[in-house]
Parts: C-alpha cells; sequence; structure tokens
C-alpha cells in the first residue's frame, strides 16, 4: 500500500494529474470525470478520505508487471534461454484452466517480459492438456515431464489462495496429482498476501514465488495499517457495505489497495471496483 497524502491535502488539478497517470492504463478510461464522479458518492465529510484512498492504491501497469516477471525468471535456477544450457525439461503454464482468466493474459506478458515471445520457444509454453499430456510421455522423451523436470505456473495475484488451492486439489481435474511426478513446481505471482501464501505452503505441494509480498499493513482495516484512523474504516466499512454488502471488505475480507492494469482483484475493497445502480466503482471488473 502506497502512503497517501496528509489529511487535508487539496483535491486539486495537481492531484488529479497524479491519478490520472497512474491509472491510465486501466482498461475503463480513467479519467478526471470519473474520478470525480467516484469521489462524489462519498458525503462531503468523507471526501478526503476517499482522496487518501486513491492515493494509497498500488496500481501494477505493464511496466510494474513486467519488471516483477523478470525478477522471478531471474530468480530461477537451472533456466536457460539455450534448451542445451538447460537443466532438465521446463514448461511453462497458465494457473487458470479456462482461456480468458487472468493467467491466460500473464502468460503472454510473462513471455513478453522475458523476451520469450518468439515462435521458437513456443514449445516450451503450453496449455494444462499438453501440460498433462508430456507427464504421461515414455522415459527418454526430451519433452517428458519427469522428475527431473521444472514446470512454472503464471498468475497475477493470489489473495486468499482458495482459488490455487481448489485448482489444484480439484478431484474433477486431477491437477496436483497429474504433475505429483514433476521433479519442481512454481507458481510465479506479481504479488500474494501473506493469507495466500501459508495457504498454498500448507494445501499444496507448489512453491509460490510471489515478487511483492503483502502483509496485514497492506489491508485497510487492519490495526496494522497506519495510514487510517479508526473513524475513517468505520467509514469505508459504511461506503464498502452499500457497494457490496456480502463482502464489504473485499473478497476474504483482505482489505486490500491493489489494482492490475487489466483487472481488479476481487481481493480489493468494493467501493474500487463494484459497479451496478447503488455504487460506480473506479476500476469495474466486469464479473
Amino acid at each position: 500500500m502506497r502512503a497517501p497524502s496528509k489529511r487535508g491535502t487539496p483535491i486539486n488539478a495537481r492531484r488529479y494529474r497524479r491519478w490520472t497517470n497512474r491509472f491510465g492504463a486501466y482498461r475503463d478510461p480513467v479519467t478526471n470525470v470519473t474520478i470525480e464522479g467516484w469521489i462524489d458518492q462519498f458525503d462531503d465529510g468523507d471526501k478526503d478520505l476517499a482522496a487518501r484512498v486513491l492515493d494509497s492504491v498500488e496500481f501494477y501497469g505493464q511496466a510494474q508487471i513486467h519488471a516483477a516477471y523478470r525478477q522471478a525468471l531471474a530468480a530461477l535456477q537451472g533456466w536457460d534461454k539455450d534448451p542445451a544450457k538447460r537443466d532438465g525439461a521446463w514448461c511453462f503454464a497458465a494457473m487458470s484452466g479456462s482461456a480468458g482468466e487472468s493467467g491466460d493474459a500473464m502468460l503472454y506478458q510473462f513471455r513478453i517480459a522475458n523476451g520469450l515471445d518468439n515462435r521458437k520457444y513456443n514449445d516450451t509454453f503450453v496449455n494444462r492438456s499438453e501440460l498433462f499430456r508430456r507427464t504421461l510421455l515414455p522415459d527418454g522423451d526430451p519433452k517428458r515431464l519427469g522428475n527431473d523436470a521444472t514446470v512454472v505456473l503464471l498468475d497475477d495475484f493470489t489473495g486468499t489462495g482458495k482459488q490455487v488451492c481448489d485448482a489444484w486439489n480439484d478431484p474433477a481435474t486431477s491437477f496436483g496429482a497429474l504433475l505429483a511426478g514433476v521433479g519442481k513446481v512454481y507458481l510465479i505471482v506479481v504479488a500474494a498476501s501473506r493469507t495466500a501464501r501459508t495457504k498454498i505452503a500448507d494445501e499444496t505441494s507448489l512453491t509460490l514465488l510471489p515478487v511483492h509480498y503483502l502483509g496485514d499493513s497492506d489491508n485497510v482495516f487492519s490495526t496494522s495499517c497506519s495510514h487510517f484512523s479508526v473513524r475513517e474504516r468505520s467509514r469505508l466499512l459504511h461506503y464498502g457495505k452499500r457497494a457490496d454488502n456480502k463482502n464489504p471488505k473485499g473478497f476474504g475480507e483482505c482489505g486490500l489497495l491493489v489494482v492490475f492494469q487489466h483487472r481488479a482483484p476481487n481481493n480489493t475493497i468494493p467501493i474500487l471496483h463494484v459497479d451496478h445502480n447503488g455504487w460506480t466503482g473506479l476500476f469495474p471488473r466486469h464479473d
């Protein structure tokens, strides 16, 4: 979470310019008009609070995502662009199982970030069905994913770890079981919460590799978050209930202020992304 401006800082053209410069890459246009409309949903006494929430949003644009993916790949021992210099077989795939989900988009961004978008690397980047097929190839096949192989799964973010664990332990797909014979299985994400890191470690055999670590201080409703007062947390909860009465603190009560250029996670507080007749989020998810 970014440190917000001091309380009472003018909500002026300079501040608007900072917001539009940071959030301009979001897939729905973030302009002076949309920001003003979002802030106007708050009572007059809470407009300063609304502005400080926007100051605190951790926005991951393409530059930040690519930098994270370069850092993550560089940390993996045994990888090399040259197949002859790699330790064993390597395969990269999206964590998500359906086309169009975040992992699918992140796989492409990972390739671009690491200069692996040339067609000569196509065999290294596969979908799930091909991933599973390679675990069943006979010994001696260079594409076989056995105990000397490395599989790297890609996604953008994990907030509670539930989606990852559900996919890994799904009896219908046997995802985790099919990769049980692979030597190393990593899940690279741009960011992960402490809750997600613990859950994934406890319930899967994945090695989670987040580049950005989120802790209790990143939860706007946590007493560990020093940027907002008790009164301000109460007001944010009030507006959160207007936006999403079921999850006023975000899914899993994560209370995060995280937004990616392609989508806001549902663990982010709903006043930022929920869009319906009673509330208009600045970063709609289009669920």
